[in-house]
């Protein structure tokens, strides 16, 4: 009977333990803007652009990267007042350099769009989706350098999205 109980017990806790690690998109998203605001490899005064969020398996993007580069925002800037790129101002540089959030990778295009958005790290990432969860890896980029200097991965239940926001997304 003790065994039993013992083994009840484990199993109640391996449970228990297991779905902590899902979490609703606001807190993944809350989390990563503190870990990154707290983060010692991050510069205290570094400016900040959140950016370039790609479906991982297509290397597309898809309406969940446009909410998750936004939202993101909207919970650094909370962390990190005056010291997050707003997204108008990205787009306007992303227009005057003729590149895309795709494009913003190569080295070249990634130290010109730091240059003109007065960016010195990229906060983006990439996500997959599979049967059951969606999986975002969070990264901070020194624009310069091309040095990761943070990651953070989170996993959500992929019940908790909107249809929509896991779909393809088409430029247009």
């Amino acid at each position: 009977m003790k065994k039993l109980y013992i083994l009840l017990l484990c199993l109640v806790g391996f449970s228990t333990a297991h779905a902590a690690k899902f979490q609703t998109m606001d807190e993944a998203l809350a989390e990563t803007a503190v870990k990154i605001s707290r983060d010692t490899n991050i510069p205290k005064q570094a400016k900040l652009a959140v950016v370039g969020f790609l479906e991982s398996t297509t290397r597309g993007r898809r309406a969940l990267s446009s909410v998750l580069e936004d939202d993101l925002s909207g919970f650094l800037i909370e962390k990190m007042p005056g010291r997050v790129i707003a997204k108008n101002h990205i787009d306007t540089v992303l227009r005057e350099l003729k590149i895309t959030r795709d494009d913003i990778f190569d080295t070249r295009n990634r130290k010109q769009f730091g240059r003109l958005a007065s960016a010195d790290l990229i906060v983006s990432g990439n996500f997959w989706i599979n049967r059951r969860e969606v999986i975002i890896v969070f990264n901070v980029v020194n624009i310069e350098s091309g040095l990761a200097l943070f990651s953070h991965r989170v996993k959500i239940r992929k019940s908790q999205f909107d249809k929509h926001l896991l779909e393809t997304f088409s430029y247009k």
